[in-house]
């Protein structure tokens, strides 16, 4: 629930260009590269954060959507069943780029962020051109991050049994 001190401009410009570049009618192919452009800055970002020498604790993943988020008025059970359904269900998702799709339009990943930011006291977390410099940035597209790796092990695994038949 911090910003990040000197957060570079640049990688701040990468992500809002990404995001004014992103299509708001969400097509086929537009979650995979959601979640391939975030998992890449990620990385890119937490290599200059652990160069700086800061708290790596702060930007660890939430486990799940946290309860002070929830407890927002806005918080309604369209979001709520779309959070079940990738915290108990990833299986039901055919592929990376469903996933993705379902977190952009079930409206979850956005909520989080805006949501997010009027709980926290965090408004950098609310927009897309300051996010990044939100130490909650992290702790919420690690987790999408997380889920993702985890349904990629799931479709893996499927794939193997399918092949061993």
């Amino acid at each position: 629930m911090a910003r990040i001190p000197n957060y570079p401009q640049s990688l701040l410009d990468e992500h809002a260009e990404w995001h004014s570049n992103m299509n708001m009618n969400v097509r086929p192919g537009d979650g995979l590269e959601f979640l391939r452009f975030h998992r890449n800055f990620l990385r890119k970002s937490l290599r200059w954060y652990s160069a700086q020498g800061l708290d790596a604790s702060s930007v660890e993943p939430w486990s799940a959507v946290p309860a002070e988020i929830k407890m927002h008025p806005g918080w309604n059970s369209s979001l709520q069943e779309a959070e079940n359904r990738i915290a108990t269900n990833l299986s039901s998702f055919r592929s990376s780029d469903e996933l993705g799709r379902f977190l952009l339009t079930s409206s979850l990943h956005d909520a989080v962020h805006v949501f997010g930011a009027d709980v926290y006291g965090d408004p950098d977390f609310g927009q897309v051109p300051s996010a990044p410099r939100s130490t909650l940035f992290y702790n919420w597209h690690r987790l999408i991050d997380r889920w993702w790796r985890e349904l990629q092990r799931i479709r893996r695994t499927k794939n193997r049994r399918r092949r061993a038949r």
